[in-house]
């Protein structure tokens, strides 16, 4: 059983870095698998307005590396004002029911005081065009009685019974410092719908992974995956006491809602030096040829590029 090994995730390189000068960041990678055997490669860039924009691109995956068949297009770009994605969209999971695919993002909205707000919003994925289509104008997750601040949804199961899980991030307060800039607090909840739409929030409305310590104040995108009867997380955590910046934690569960959390066995961490040497974040958890491989970025929350990993299991 996966949930009792000890994982290595050994690090195979950099997917993709952003090089065009318009352009910064490569963060929050996706991939879809196409029929043919190749992928869509997605990922969010910032425009100099600090806009973020979703790219998509062609790639051949051999396991070892990538190859790319086609250049990064932008595939959603921000809303109209006033839209809860008019200051940017970032790509955060995409979904297969039946035979269709759903991209799941996040609209940003700025606030006074560098807050922000983030809800969630759907894209139906055209594979043969390798572009995205946002089917409303409005969030199919986000502030409301629930969530005042801002609802998040990043890792997605359908079950046996066709009931669509997420855990999401949402916002639990800002807190103003002694030289009067603002913290945010953050965690894990999750929701459940019947077609991925419309989503009903746990009664107990508690955090899926409650905070370590109080140094730590937020997580970062969550990948679920299930196997062997349990659903595996890896997620994005921060902070420690003595380190600031994102680190990649683990947790099982066997239903969804009750969550083990056993950091010390998620398998991989920063680099002696290099791009992902400071931070490693938002990790993008996907199968190929029976294999488990990681996406995932870098130091500045993906400036750096996107990297991946292959997963193996200590005895």
């Amino acid at each position: 059983m996966l949930h009792k090994k000890q994982f290595e995730w050994q690090k195979m390189g950099l997917v993709f870095q952003q090089t065009d000068s318009n352009w910064t960041h490569s963060s929050h990678p996706v991939i879809i698998p196409l029929p043919n055997g190749e992928y869509i490669l997605g990922f969010t860039s910032r425009d100099k307005n600090r806009r973020s924009h979703i790219f998509f691109s062609k790639v051949e995956f051999n396991g070892e590396r990538f190859s790319y068949l086609t250049k990064p297009k932008i595939v959603i770009r921000p809303g109209d004002i006033g839209y809860f994605d008019c200051d940017g969209a970032i790509s955060v999971s995409c979904v297969k029911e039946k035979n269709n695919w759903f991209l799941y993002y996040v609209g940003w909205q700025n606030l006074p005081r560098e807050m922000w707000i983030c809800d969630t919003g759907r894209a139906k994925i055209d594979l043969e065009k390798i572009e995205a289509y946002k089917e409303f104008e409005g969030p199919v997750l986000g502030r409301d009685k629930n969530h005042p601040l801002f609802a998040a949804a990043t890792a997605f199961h359908i079950d046996e019974n066709g009931i669509w899980h997420t855990w999401y991030n949402t916002g639990i307060k800002w807190e103003e410092k002694r030289d009067g800039s603002l913290k945010h607090y953050y965690g894990i909840y999750h929701a459940t719908s019947k077609d991925g739409i419309d989503w009903i929030p746990d009664e107990n409305r508690a955090m899926v992974l409650p905070y370590k310590d109080e140094y730590e104040y937020a997580f970062g995108r969550p990948s679920v995956i299930a196997k062997d009867g349990f659903l595996y997380m890896w997620y994005a955590y921060r902070a420690t006491k003595t380190i600031a910046e994102y680190r990649i934690g683990f947790a099982y569960s066997k239903d969804g809602l009750k969550w083990h959390r056993a950091d010390e066995r998620s398998g991989i961490d920063v680099s002696k030096n290099g791009w992902d040497s400071q931070m490693i974040c938002y990790p993008y958890l996907f199968e190929h040829n029976n294999e488990m491989y990681m996406l995932y970025n870098g130091n500045n929350y993906g400036q750096s590029g996107i990297g991946f990993a292959k997963l193996k299991i200590k005895q």
